[in-house]
């Protein structure tokens, strides 16, 4: 018998143990328990062929427990390697934004004035309106 309650690995291959630990080192970022996650965040990485998009999601997590500092030098690493990376100026912002960072607003203005990624610009846009139906601007 192969039911969902026995099987130990999700649709994307990671056993179930493995995306706790994930999740843990995630949430002690959001949580600011950083020393923690931090430890947790190395041993998961060091087991991920490309660890960029586990590091953006870490990035977002601490930028909701209100530090944008990981944010601000793992995608500033990706700003300086591509400077056009304007799908990273968004993420970058979405995370000076929860960190109460007012420097979100630049960000966001220059995508929405110089990109041409629309899947950029989308999510700058998606960011004002969710932000105007709030009244939170």
């Amino acid at each position: 018998m192969n039911d969902s309650s026995t099987n130990i690995e999700d649709t994307s291959g990671y056993p179930v143990v493995y995306r706790n630990l994930m999740t843990v080192g995630l949430l002690g970022s959001c949580y600011r328990a950083h020393e923690d996650a931090e430890k947790v965040s190395v041993a998961v990485e060091a087991t991920l062929a490309d660890p960029a998009q586990y590091r953006m999601y870490r990035a977002l997590a601490q930028g909701i427990g209100g530090d944008a500092s990981f944010a601000q030098a793992e995608i500033g690493k990706r700003l300086e390697a591509d400077p056009e990376d304007d799908k990273a100026k968004v993420a970058l912002a979405v995370s000076l934004m929860l960190a109460g960072d007012p420097e979100w607003k630049n960000l966001i203005e220059n995508v929405l004035a110089t990109s041409t990624d629309q899947v950029a610009r989308e999510g700058a846009t998606g960011l004002i309106q969710y932000l105007s139906s709030l009244n939170v601007q």
